[in-house]
């Protein structure tokens, strides 16, 4: 038996259809029972094809559980006015629809106004990409993934703020200007991606390595509680730069210096940096020590 109320809503009908929302009434079964014209244009079915149904057949199926838990609190008294969930319209795409909704006790009907946001979600989210893609551009090396030289001091300066439990290494390439010089500057680009893969998964998860330009990387160990726990990830870069890189039919071998500078209470980050530095061109220049902690 129709509602008592319904007769009301579509004398209402000439009105509401000229909105772009789409005012909808479900009973207390969650069926509807009155869909204004704009329905069509919210959720891709004519009023008529929607009336009758749950609108959980219609709703994504993901979006079920929370949908259930806000008409749960509507019924309570709650109003909503800013709920979202989504629709799958009848050519298969989905809708984002936000709706304002509150419950009529006295009719046992929950009334609601859907607006579909769809196009805003994808221009909202199409910006957020473009941003997320922005800030990389601005803090990672695009060559190897890895942190920039504008991002490495930012961090290392906030980690220095707060603590002095911290190590800073230079690691400079041994004979990499060959590999370009002989085999040119985009087969070195793919020994640097080797290399940058290799320091990658060789450092502790909460240390963090930077590209800061040509072949030299920087590495800032955190929670440092010793000299040798430094001492240890360091042999083990060492240890794996010096493996051979294969790549297409060539096969490349090449060495490093790292040279580690140990933070102190009074050593400015730029410092450390020149510290570090100074350490790597010593391991440089001695043949017998590929690393050099100060």
């Amino acid at each position: 038996m129709p509602h008592a109320k319904l007769a009301l809503f579509e004398s209402f009908g000439q009105y509401m259809d000229l909105l772009m929302d789409a005012i909808c009434v479900v009973n207390a079964e969650g069926e509807f029972i009155y869909i204004s014209a704009g329905g069509e244009r919210v959720f891709g079915y004519t009023p008529q094809q929607m009336l009758g149904h749950s609108m959980f057949e219609f709703m994504h199926p993901d979006d079920h559980e929370r949908t259930r838990a806000a008409a749960h609190e509507i019924m309570q008294g709650a109003s909503k006015s800013d709920f979202e969930n989504r629709y799958i319209r009848k050519d298969g795409s989905v809708a984002c629809i936000v709706w304002s909704a509150r419950y009529a006790a006295e009719d046992n009907l929950r009334i609601a106004v859907a607006r579909d946001v769809t196009e805003q979600r994808r221009i909202e989210q199409e910006r957020e990409q473009l941003l997320r893609r922005l800030e990389r551009q601005a803090h990672y090396d695009p060559l190897t993934g890895l942190p920039n030289r504008s991002y490495f001091y930012q961090h290392a300066e906030h980690v220095l703020a707060r603590s002095t439990d911290v190590a800073v290494a230079y690691i400079d390439l041994d004979r990499f200007k060959h590999i370009n010089d002989e085999w040119g500057h985009a087969m070195g680009d793919q020994v640097l991606h080797a290399i940058a893969q290799r320091l990658m998964h060789n450092v502790r998860s909460h240390d963090t390595i930077a590209r800061i330009g040509g072949d030299e990387f920087v590495i800032l160990f955190e929670r440092v509680q010793q000299r040798s726990a430094v001492e240890v990830v360091a042999n083990k870069l060492i240890e794996h730069l010096r493996t051979p890189i294969a790549l297409a039919d060539h096969v490349f071998h090449l060495d490093a210096s790292i040279g580690v500078a140990m933070a102190a209470p009074d050593l400015t980050l730029e410092q450390l940096l020149q510290r570090a530095d100074a350490a790597m061109y010593q391991a440089k220049r001695d043949p017998n020590a590929a690393i050099v902690i100060e």
